[in-house]
């Protein structure tokens, strides 16, 4: 999934990578797992003791910037002073755990077995750091759903989206907590293990898939199609006000060109209109029973067709009449296009221009 995650073309490139960066440290985390109950008396376990505190601490920060690089991409740098500072935790938990980690695995099995477990080479002990995270955790789960929720609070769909996005990893983090109960009271069982760890692994999937389904839902599409168990459902406009807005919607289109703004998103078309994203994508679909791209499109081909059999226009070249109809790249444009008309718009050129 990592590696999908960064291959992936999307224009959440950063919130891509930083997930990418968590599943793999998550993946790591429950290998070591498996490998402890598998091998529980092994040098290479032992040598890696308390190593799994490192990636740990990383969750709660990785998740929230994660949250945010994803809401806020265009505005979101990764190496800034206001990132890098939620690694300042990670950074003294290795410091207190850096000279144990050094140490030899004889050493280390050495101190296992004697009263002072980490013979005075730890300055905080791993049960309170442990404790720490786990608050941590939490903290950067309500944090982030703080700001989703302040950031959505006019949109329904986005609102629940944010929701069920934070509870999902909430609950991860209470596992985390459940397993260091059950490891303190010393009832912890390699089946309790087995079970956490594939909770754990189901929670972290669906945050994956609330997070790869954002952009979908951000621009309009139904929460609960993507989510089908969900009951909310939004309250849809009526035909008169439908119809209101249709004429409203199309007036801006032929009187202020938006759709030649290569950067136009749903969420300016739903400002525009003063609708929630979700009521801007149903003016679309049941008005022109097409979808927001699709409608975009189908109106800038009509701009490229006009530009394409005008002879004063003659002068401007392919790239150009692309630009001019609102695509910002010339593939798209291509493809666009001879999906529409069958032919390449050099073709459609010369065939019009021709006649």
């Amino acid at each position: 999934m990592a590696i999908f995650l960064v291959g992936r073309k999307s224009n959440v490139k950063e919130a891509n990578r930083i997930w990418a960066f968590f599943l793999v440290l998550f993946s790591l985390n429950i290998a070591y797992n498996v490998l402890f109950w598998a091998f529980e008396d092994s040098k290479f376990t032992n040598s890696l003791n308390l190593m799994y505190l490192i990636p740990f601490s990383l969750y709660g920060p990785l998740f929230y910037l994660y949250m945010l690089f994803l809401v806020k991409n265009d505005t979101m740098q990764f190496f800034s002073k206001k990132t890098l500072v939620h690694f300042i935790p990670t950074i003294l938990i290795f410091a207190n755990f850096a000279y144990y980690f050094s140490l030899p695995v004889e050493t280390k099995i050495l101190f296992e077995s004697q009263e002072d477990v980490f013979g005075g080479t730890i300055i905080v002990h791993p049960g309170i750091v442990y404790v720490f995270i786990c608050i941590m955790l939490l903290f950067y789960t309500f944090l982030a759903y703080k700001n989703l929720k302040s950031l959505f609070k006019w949109d329904a769909e986005m609102k629940l989206w944010s929701t069920l996005i934070a509870s999902v990893f909430a609950l991860f983090g209470i596992s985390w907590i459940v397993y260091f109960i059950l490891a303190r009271t010393g009832v912890l069982q390699i089946e309790h293990d087995y079970f956490i760890g594939f909770f754990m692994i189901f929670m972290i999937g669906l945050t994956s898939y609330f997070g790869f389904n954002y952009s979908d839902v951000f621009n309009g599409k139904p929460l609960r199609r993507v989510f089908p168990i969900i009951k909310y459902k939004n309250s849809g406009l009526s035909r008169k006000v439908l119809n209101e807005l249709k004429l409203k919607l199309i007036n801006l289109m032929e009187r202020d060109g938006l759709y030649l703004d290569c950067e136009l998103k749903l969420a300016d078309i739903a400002d525009e209109l003063n609708v929630s994203r979700h009521h801007a994508s149903q003016i679309i679909n049941e008005c022109f029973g097409v979808s927001f791209y699709e409608y975009l499109n189908n109106l800038r081909i009509q701009e490229a067709e006009k530009l394409l059999m005008d002879n004063e226009a003659i002068d401007l070249n392919i790239t150009d009449i692309a630009y001019k109809s609102g695509f910002n790249n010339r593939m798209s444009f291509y493809n666009t296009f001879r999906k529409h008309f069958g032919v390449t718009p050099s073709e459609f050129r010369s065939k019009n221009l021709a006649s």
